[in-house]
C-alpha cells in the first residue's frame, strides 16, 4: 500500500525537527518561499524514502500475503535497533555504535540526539511520551521528542545484587503498560565478570521509584526482546544466548508467575542464538525479530509458528506502527524496513 506510506511520510514530515543525519535535498526554483508554513511547502519536495527493496517470499496465513512490497526507509547507518512508533505515524529508531536516536523522514532520517547514553530500546507510551532503554549508565529514561534531552526515571534496583550494588546493568528493551509500568530487560550479553549485574528482566513504574526484579533464571540468558499480550495477562521475553522463547502469566504490577517455553527457535544456523527484539499485534500474533535468520518469526497467541517474513540484512528488533498501526517497521544491521500487515498493533 505504497499511498498510506507516502500518506505516513507527508504526515510525519510535519513533526518536529532536529538536525538532518543526510544532507537535505536542494530548494527547487519553484519551491515556496521559507515563510509558507510547512504543511503547505513540504509536498513540493522530492521523497527520497520509501524505496520498494523485494517482497515476501511465503504467505504468513492472517498476516501478510506472499508478495508483499518490502520498503526500505533509511540506509547507511551503523546498527539499528529500537524501532518505536507513535500513533501519529512518527518513527523513532536508535543507532547504537553513533549513539543516536533518529526519526524516519521521506527527507532522510533525522538525528534527535547524538547524546543517546547508549539507548538500546525505544517505546512510544499511550500518551505519546517517548521513553528510552538506556546501557551506560542503565536506566529507564524520558526523551523529549523536540529537544532529545533525556530524563532519568529509574536508575536503581529497589534491593542489592549480590556484590553489584543497585545497578539494573544495561538495559535493552521495554515495554510499557497501560497503568504506567515499565517492563524492561538487562541482558549480559559480553564477557561475564565478578560483580557485575545478573541477566534478569525488571519492572519500574514510569513515574520514578526502583526497579523490582521480576524474573532472574539461569535458564534465560540473554534476555532481550520483551512484549505484552493484547490484554496485558501475558509478558514474552525473547532470550539472545537461547533459544527459548520465554511466557509468563502476568499476576500483578511486577509479578509474574512460572514461565513456560513459548515457542524453540529452530536451529539450522552457524549461530547459536536466538532472537532479538519483539513486538505483538491486536491479534496476540507474536513478531519475533531473528537475526540469523534475517526474518521476523511470526507466531500465533498459541505459539505456533505461522511463517516468517524475510528481509535483505540481518533483523535486530520491530515495531508495528503507521496512521493504522498495520506498518510493521523492522531495524536491521544498517537500514530501517517496513511492509504493511493485516493486523493492527496491540498497544
Amino acid at each position: 500500500m505504497i499511498a498510506h506510506a507516502l500518506a505516513v511520510a507527508f504526515a510525519m514530515q510535519n513533526a518536529p525537527t532536529a538536525a538532518p543525519a543526510t544532507t537535505p535535498a536542494q530548494k527547487s526554483p519553484t519551491e515556496a518561499p521559507a515563510a509558507v508554513p510547512p504543511a503547505i511547502a513540504a509536498p513540493t519536495l522530492a521523497a527520497k524514502w520509501p524505496q520498494k527493496v523485494s517482497e515476501t517470499s511465503e504467505e504468513v496465513a492472517g498476516v501478510v500475503a506472499k508478495g508483499t512490497p518490502i520498503f526500505k526507509w533509511s540506509e547507511g547507518h551503523n546498527f539499528t535497533e529500537g524501532p518505536a512508533c507513535a500513533t501519529d505515524g512518527t518513527v523513532w529508531f536508535v543507532d547504537i555504535p553513533a549513539n543516536e536516536i533518529l526519526r524516519v523522514d521521506p527527507q532522510g532520517a533525522v538525528v534527535l540526539t547524538r547524546k543517546a547514553n547508549a539507548t538500546f530500546g525505544l517505546f512510544v507510551g499511550k500518551d505519546g511520551t517517548l521513553f528510552g532503554a538506556q546501557a551506560n549508565p542503565g536506566a529507564i529514561t524520558k526523551v523529549d521528542p523536540k529537544t532529545g534531552d533525556i530524563t532519568v526515571l529509574c536508575d536503581k534496583r529497589a534491593t542489592e545484587a549480590e556484590g553489584t550494588g543497585r545497578s539494573l546493568g544495561r538495559l535493552n528493551d521495554l515495554v510499557v503498560d497501560e497503568s504506567g509500568g515499565a517492563w524492561f530487560t538487562a541482558p549480559v550479553l559480553g564477557r561475564r565478570r565478578a560483580g557485575m549485574p545478573p541477566d534478569a528482566v525488571y519492572y519500574a513504574p514510569v513515574a520514578g521509584g526502583e526497579a523490582i526484579e521480576v524474573v532472574r533464571d539461569d535458564k534465560l540468558r540473554g534476555p532481550n526482546g520483551i512484549a505484552l499480550s493484547p490484554d496485558a495477562k501475558t509478558l514474552y521475553v525473547v532470550p539472545y544466548l537461547s533459544m527459548d522463547i520465554m511466557a509468563y502469566p502476568i499476576e500483578g504490577p511486577g509479578k509474574v508467575g512460572a514461565g513456560r517455553v513459548f515457542y524453540t527457535v529452530p536451529g539450522g544456523t552457524r549461530e547459536s542464538i536466538g532472537g532479538d527484539g519483539c513486538t505483538v499485534d491486536a491479534k496476540g500474533n507474536l513478531y519475533v525479530a531473528i537475526p540469523p535468520r534475517a526474518a521476523i518469526f511470526v507466531l500465533s497467541p498459541e505459539g505456533k509458528p505461522l511463517g516468517q517474513i524475510r528481509f535483505p540484512e540481518r533483523v535486530s528488533n520491530c515495531a508495528l506502527g503507521g496512521k493504522d498501526g498495520k506498518t510493521l517497521y523492522v531495524t536491521a544491521t544498517a537500514g530501517v524496513y517496513a511492509i504493511d500487515v493485516e493486523n493492527a498493533r496491540a498497544r
